[in-house]
């Protein structure tokens, strides 16, 4: 008796500690450039990483975020992360010209840092997040196989815990030409190969892939657990295990801009992926729609607005909303863990919104009093309505 319960306590003591464990863990793990895009006469923020930021923040979650910037970066985007900065001279920078009839985009790379991004920049915390999305906008800016190692061996391995990996790779399909002219590549690059193993989810568009020689694509999927291919308007496929399903877009009215679109869509999948939900596909589908929505003037920021909301009955099974997983015990465990600490985080911030608008509409009644109040006030001694509605106008700022 006294045996059985000795293991009993043992055995709660250590689920105690695993759960502890994993509620300390890093949400996400984002490496990958910020960049400066030159679009037109703006500058705006760029980069997968940013997208992937104001996604995340959107759906209460805190990241560790690693990437290379030099003093021109704006870095406000990651106000709500754990902020890593490899400091340079440059920020990566890409300039935007579309053809006369505007369907056709062309980048060029005027400043480069020319620093790749290793484990080594990942500092040992965060090398625990339970989500890891590598981004790289070019070749050489991410070293994605690094992530995978664990040079510490299994007490490394065991340290990170079970990590669900994500492999943003459209860097890895581009090269960078004389003059710095961005050009598609051919063929599978090796650094995109080298960064594949059967725990990466990869993800790719069909600009990339649809110049690829047949049977490429089938054999880069049989090297990741799972590769993405999205396709614009058109939806995506997910190949995994020699099957293909498509994953059917969700349409929207109007889009007012496509930019970050797939960032947000990969950054959906892996974090449903990583809750257990049923169709990860589907909410990152529903995620990417809500990102069109939001025009290119408020972006990176503003992708993730309505990331928080519930989709209407149609689109029920895309909702974002933490799942219960059939992942077996200590990994299902710890995801609970998980969606507790962000369930409790998206409550701050839905309380946190919802105070915004209160306030908001506190100072638009206030301002209102103050206008009425100066429009109708006269005379009375002292200036009385006056000096109340100068008041109300500084209480409502």
């Amino acid at each position: 008796m006294r045996t059985s319960t000795a293991v009993a306590r043992a055995i709660a003591c250590l689920l105690a500690l695993f759960l502890i464990y994993e509620w300390s863990r890093p949400d996400v793990l984002l490496v990958g450039y910020v960049t400066v895009d030159i679009v037109g006469n703006t500058t705006p923020t760029g980069g997968a990483v940013s997208y992937a930021a104001a996604a995340l923040g959107a759906l209460g979650l805190r990241a560790c975020v690693v990437t290379v910037a030099g003093p021109d970066a704006d870095l406000s985007v990651f106000a709500r992360h754990e902020l890593h900065v490899v400091a340079s001279e440059l920020t990566l920078t890409f300039e935007h010209t579309y053809t006369w009839f505007g369907n056709a985009r062309r980048l060029h790379v005027p400043a480069n840092p020319n620093i790749t991004l290793t484990v080594a920049h990942v500092p040992p915390r965060c090398r625990r997040a339970r989500v890891v999305i590598a981004a790289p906008l070019t070749l050489y800016d991410v070293d994605a196989a690094s992530l995978l190692q664990h040079d510490g061996g299994w007490v490394e391995a065991a340290l990170r815990g079970y990590q669900h990996v994500g492999l943003l790779a459209q860097g890895f399909q581009r090269s960078i030409g004389a003059g710095g002219r961005v050009e598609p590549m051919r063929s599978p690059s090796p650094q995109l190969l080298a960064g594949l193993s059967p725990a990466v989810s990869l993800f790719l568009s069909d600009v990339e892939t649809d110049e690829w020689a047949p049977g490429a694509l089938a054999s880069v999927a049989a090297r990741s657990g799972r590769t993405l291919i999205t396709r614009g308007d058109k939806g995506a496929t997910e190949l995994s295990k020699g099957h293909a399903t498509d994953i059917p877009p969700v349409h929207v009215p109007r889009a007012a801009d496509t930019n970050g679109a797939g960032d947000t869509f990969a950054t959906a999948y892996m974090v449903a992926l990583a809750w257990g939900h049923g169709d990860p596909g589907a909410a990152a589908s529903w995620a990417g729609s809500r990102a069109v929505l939001m025009p290119q003037s408020c972006k990176p920021h503003c992708a993730g607005e309505h990331l928080h909301e519930q989709p209407p009955p149609s689109h029920a099974a895309a909702s974002l909303l933490p799942h219960a997983g059939g992942a077996w015990l200590p990994r299902a465990a710890g995801a609970w863990a998980w969606r507790a600490r962000t369930a409790a985080r998206a409550r701050a911030l839905q309380a946190s919104h919802a105070l915004e608008q209160l306030s908001a509409h506190a100072r638009s009644a206030l301002q209102g009093l103050a206008w009425l109040l100066l429009r109708d006030g006269g005379g009375g001694g002292g200036g009385g309505p006056v000096a109340v509605s100068a008041a109300l106008a500084s209480a409502a700022v």
